[in-house]
Parts: C-alpha cells; sequence; structure tokens
C-alpha cells in the first residue's frame, strides 16, 4: 500500500475545518472548557510562542484559571491534507491578557495539526507558534513580496 499523497484540502473538507479553528478561537475567548475538551484530541501537545508546552489537560486548565485569550486574528491558511490528517499553516495574531492586567500582542506563525477521528470530527492534535522575531538577513525579493504580503494583510 503506497503512502497517501499530501494534497491541498478541497472546498467542503476546507470549510470543515475553518469551522473547527472558529469554533476554538470563539471557545478560547468564553473559556468554553468543554467545547475545547471536545475540540482538541487527548493526544494534544500545544507549544505555546514563549516555547511551554501543554498537553490537553494542561491547556485546558491553563485557560480556565487565566483566562488569557483577549482576541485574534488570522491571516490567509494553508490547509493541506495527507489522508485523515490536515495540516494548517499561517498567520496569527493573538491578544493576550498579563497577570499585571495589561495586554499584550504576538504574532507569528502557525502549525496546527489535526484528525479526523472516529466519529468524523475534526480535532486538534497539534499546535505550535513562531512568534516574529528579527531577520538578520535581508530579504531575498521572494521573501520581500512575502513580508509585504503579510503586512499589507494586517492593515485590512
Amino acid at each position: 500500500m503506497s503512502p497517501a499523497p499530501v494534497r491541498l484540502a478541497d472546498e467542503a473538507t476546507r470549510a470543515e475545518i475553518l469551522a473547527v479553528e472558529q469554533r476554538r478561537q470563539q471557545a478560547l475567548l468564553e473559556v468554553d472548557i468543554a467545547t475545547l475538551h471536545d475540540l482538541y484530541d487527548d493526544s494534544l501537545v500545544h507549544t505555546h510562542a514563549p516555547g511551554l508546552t501543554h498537553t490537553k489537560e494542561q491547556l485546558l486548565k491553563h485557560v480556565a484559571t487565566r483566562a488569557p485569550y483577549k482576541g485574534a486574528a488570522r491571516g490567509e491558511l494553508t490547509i493541506r491534507l495527507i489522508g485523515d490528517v490536515a495540516v494548517m499553516t499561517g498567520r496569527l495574531i493573538n491578544r493576550l491578557g498579563s497577570p499585571d492586567g495589561s495586554e499584550r500582542t504576538v504574532a507569528g506563525q502557525v502549525i496546527q495539526v489535526l484528525r479526523r477521528c472516529e466519529d468524523g470530527a475534526w480535532r486538534f492534535v497539534s499546535f505550535q507558534m513562531t512568534p516574529d522575531g528579527e531577520h538578520v538577513w535581508t530579504p531575498t525579493p521572494e521573501e520581500q513580496a512575502g513580508l509585504e504580503k503579510v503586512a499589507q494583510q494586517e492593515r485590512t
């Protein structure tokens, strides 16, 4: 048996996965632990921008006790499928509360992995955010075009 090919999600599957992502964002804002419990696979590995990694239960406790999420904006998302696994990549800008009551913004690129479970639902199994950082190399023309595209998306 040959391995499943990597392909872009068709429109119907893309819509399903984007709806799951929207539910995740809304549940984080509303501290809706029951919805998050359903959206996250028991095997979840969630790595925050500063490198802190949580299991599903640790992340649910983090959200319930700290309620850090105040808003989120997503850029253009690419969704690739490998069988019943979806890899979603794209930009995320989070507005987060801080322990002192202030708010901060963390922006960067995100990789999210979902799997279609036995009940047909898509659930998150992995999350990794790489925050924006200093660019030490002069961007190539292709990289510069990508940076300009991101900046334009964030202005709209």
